[in-house]
């Protein structure tokens, strides 16, 4: 046995390389990453492994696991084990398939035990500075562990195996020994710093726990943390108290008129802008809307969605609140139906608390208005202004590869991307983001900033989120890199519409030569359903409308071409 142990641990003995990992849920740096070990589709029923990675930085150990099954919810909800052999002696630890495992964890229960000479210490997840990601159901996980931890204490090599139920499930691998994986002593270094400097109209979103900004205790934590983020809108969770606020805000930047609106539930907006509407959007009242006059000649407004979903286990409540969102904005869009009168082509985006710790469909209907219970609800509705879905925007920490936006140690949750900034990408650019984490910073920056080290620990148990926006009219699904003085479709308005819209392009100063163009629009098969112009047209901006009285609901195409040069826009028609 103890031959055949050796072995294996041989064969299954992947290859090592450092990477700079990032905790978000995205991939893309996962790329490079070699395969450690790979398991069949169907040796286990459900919870069928598929892949395992294996990597490190100087801090943290990280594993990407991916499954053959249907999508499940890694810190909850499952009987998923990791074990870790870290002084590679199967004579020493928790004995587990050739393993002498220092390390068993139980992602379902989110709780571990560190198996020592003397006797077995129960663990939470801060005692091994456990961070994993999506915290939303998925078919790929990844997640680190601290190689500091006295779990690990720093091992040169290691020894893995995952069940999927203790010991009557999946194991990946399936065999006996574990994979081992030496660690690489190639210095990755820490995450380049993101400077805290605003490159545009700054957003500030923040949940600041019971009401915490009112609180003289901690009213120090907030003032140093947004008047190191100078912020434009702020629009805060968990704020119940809507009378004080507002002079609070005004008192930390002086020079600034601030206005503030009024509190629903717990959700509030303030603004440098004027707000000049403001409503409830659903019956739980968990998320709000503001509409601001900006300052801005081609955009004079701005449409902010401010939501603080329900918590934890209470997927069918959050997922009806997003339903009813979805139904309530496809009304305000298509019928005028609102709680005010909304322009067409409003940059909009939605943010706030959303507590997405369960079924991944919430998130899908809050960016592709994809709802669930469309019985209660109605139809389907795409939420962005040209007929796409909005964009959920990832960031991370400014001086941290990591992307949740909740802590709490004494919690047995582990950190989390709960709060979210959503934004439509037909009207809006990107520009600066992050998530403010003091306890991750370094002494200088700390200084810089006037921040203290455990400002935003101390603050709140969430992370303030940072979005920097540029509002420019020729943002768009085929326009990513906008020039206004060249040729360009802008935002056809209304998208959707019944029955008519309007199509507009530029044709700039540089663009002579493709002025001889042709606009036509296409079904979704790409055939041509009628030809709007084909003609030499001046320099400038141009608008033509389209009837669709004559055609089916469906995907339509805007498709302007000169020559060699085609650019299209999706749009909508709803009947």
């Amino acid at each position: 046995m103890f031959g055949r142990f050796i072995t294996q641990l041989l064969y299954i003995t992947c290859l090592s390389a450092a990477h700079p990992i990032v905790i978000d849920g995205l991939w893309d740096d996962w790329q490079e990453v070699p395969v450690a070990v790979t398991d069949p589709e169907g040796d286990y029923n459900y919870d069928d492994w598929a892949e395992l990675k294996i990597t490190n930085d100087d801090e943290f150990l990280f594993f990407k696991i991916r499954l053959h099954s249907e999508e499940t919810l890694l810190q909850d909800w499952n009987n998923f084990f990791l074990y870790i052999d870290a002084d590679r002696d199967s004579l020493t630890g928790h004995p587990f398939r050739g393993l002498g495992a220092e390390l068993a964890w139980h992602f379902g229960y989110r709780t571990g035990q560190y198996f020592e000479q003397d006797g077995i210490i129960d663990l939470w997840q801060n005692d091994i500075t456990l961070r994993q990601a999506p915290t939303v159901t998925s078919t790929e996980f990844e997640i680190a562990i601290a190689r500091g931890s006295f779990a690990l204490s720093d091992p040169d090599s290691i020894a893995v195996i995952f069940s999927s139920y203790y010991d009557a499930g999946d194991y990946i691998p399936d065999s006996w020994g574990g994979v081992v994986y030496h660690m690489d002593t190639t210095v990755v270094g820490p995450a380049a710093p993101i400077p805290l400097e605003k490159t545009g109209t700054r957003l500030v979103t923040y949940n600041t726990l019971y009401t915490g900004i009112l609180e003289p205790d901690r009213q120090p934590y907030f003032e140093r943390i947004l008047q190191a983020l100078e912020p434009d809108i702020i629009a805060l969770q968990e704020h119940s108290e809507w009378n004080e606020i507002g002079d609070i805000i005004s008192s930390w930047f002086p020079e600034d008129t601030w206005y503030q609106g009024y509190t629903f539930r717990d959700l509030v907006v303030l603004s440098k802008y004027p707000i000049i509407n403001q409503a409830n959007l659903i019956n739980s009242e968990r998320t709000m809307c503001a509409l601001l006059q900006t300052d801005d000649p081609i955009n004079p407004y701005l449409l902010i969605l401010n939501s603080h979903f329900s918590c934890c286990d209470n997927d069918d409540d959050r997922q009806e609140q997003v339903d009813e969102l979805v139904q309530v904005l496809r009304e305000w869009r298509l019928n005028d139906n609102g709680p005010f009168d909304l322009p067409e082509g409003t940059p909009m985006f939605h943010v706030g608390d959303f507590n997405f710790v369960g079924y991944r469909e919430q998130i899908e209907t809050v960016t592709t208005g994809d709802i669930q219970d469309e019985a209660t609800y109605g139809i389907d509705f795409p939420l962005d202004w040209d007929g796409t879905e909005i964009t959920d925007l990832f960031s991370r920490h400014t001086h941290k590869r990591m992307a949740y936006t909740w802590r709490s140690d004494g919690s047995s949750f582990n950190p989390g991307k709960l709060d979210y900034v959503f934004y439509s990408d037909a009207t809006i650019d990107t520009g600066k983001h992050y998530t403010l984490n003091t306890l991750a910073m370094d002494t200088e920056s700390l200084a810089e900033y006037g921040l203290e080290w455990d400002d935003t620990q101390e603050a709140s148990d969430h992370l303030p989120r940072v979005f920097d926006i540029s509002l420019d009219p020729n943002v768009g699904i085929d326009n990513e890199n906008p020039v206004p003085s060249k040729f360009a479709i802008l935002n056809n308005y209304p998208n959707p519409f019944n029955p008519t819209t309007t199509i507009r392009f530029n044709v700039g100063v540089g663009d002579a030569k493709i002025r001889p163009l042709t606009l036509t629009v296409l079904d979704i098969n790409g055939r041509v359903v009628e030809t709007l112009v084909n003609e030499k047209l001046e320099i400038g901006q141009h608008e033509f409308l389209w009837n669709g009285t004559n055609y089916s609901s469906g995907v339509y195409f805007i498709k302007i071409q000169s020559g060699d040069i085609v650019k299209t826009r999706k749009m909508i028609l709803l009947k």
